[in-house]
């Protein structure tokens, strides 16, 4: 079973990543210049942080005032936004963030030194999760990460639920019952139903769905593998 974190490590500190909670919290700052917060909103962009969230909390930032709050992984990614700001504005990381920034810097590979890219893709070993983190295509290998992440996203999936209402009394008609009776956001138009859920859900019913040769269909596009 893949373990969230196993092989992730930032720099050389030889720390196996944990599944900490980090608080980041504005510890002083100066009124910041247009050609900084640019800077600012450019780089957090670049790594997928919330960069106008950020930004607004630590315009009326007080002493204290929580910034942002994530695992290891993305306050690595913050923590290297502000470095050199430190003139500027400084953070307090609760608890204290025990791992090296890595050099060179994140998005050069450091073996061959190409860019490196933001990557995810489904996790076989977790079902409905992605694992995330920084690739070198060139090395076709994982520069920073992967973690493991749950994909959020609500699918649409839609079959023809007047055909299972047809069937025979089955095993499978009778799974595929009591997985809809666990479902709350579903309704039905016509001939078919339509079920509003998450991957973990997706991945648990469609098998049954397939053996009872019903035809359907996900959206947006499922990217998970199903048995």
């Amino acid at each position: 079973m893949f373990q969230m974190w196993d092989s992730f490590w930032i720099g050389d500190s030889r720390k196996k990543i944990d599944d900490t909670t980090y608080q980041i919290n504005f510890k002083r700052g100066i009124k910041l210049d247009d050609m900084r917060i640019t800077g600012m909103r450019k780089s957090l962009n670049e790594v997928h942080l919330d960069a106008d969230a950020i930004l607004k909390a630590i315009d009326i930032g007080k002493k204290g005032k929580l910034i942002y709050e994530g695992d290891a992984f993305h306050t690595y990614l913050f923590t290297k936004v502000f470095l050199g700001y430190e003139s500027w504005i400084e953070f307090d990381i609760v608890p204290k963030f025990p791992y090296k920034i890595y050099t060179p810097d994140l998005f050069i590979c450091p073996e061959c030194k190409a860019d490196v890219v933001d990557h995810q893709e489904p996790c076989e070993e977790l079902r409905g999760w992605f694992l995330d983190g920084f690739f070198c295509e060139h090395c076709n290998k994982w520069t920073l990460g992967p973690t493991a992440i749950r994909d959020v996203t609500t699918y649409n999936l839609v079959f023809s639920y007047k055909k299972l209402e047809n069937m025979d009394d089955s095993s499978i008609k009778r799974e595929i019952m009591n997985c809809l009776k666990k479902l709350p956001n579903k309704e039905i138009q016509g001939d078919q139903m339509i079920i509003h859920t998450n991957s973990e859900k997706i991945i648990e019913i469609v098998p049954y769905i397939q053996s009872a040769g019903c035809a359907y269909d996900i959206e947006p596009p499922f990217p998970h593998k199903i048995d």
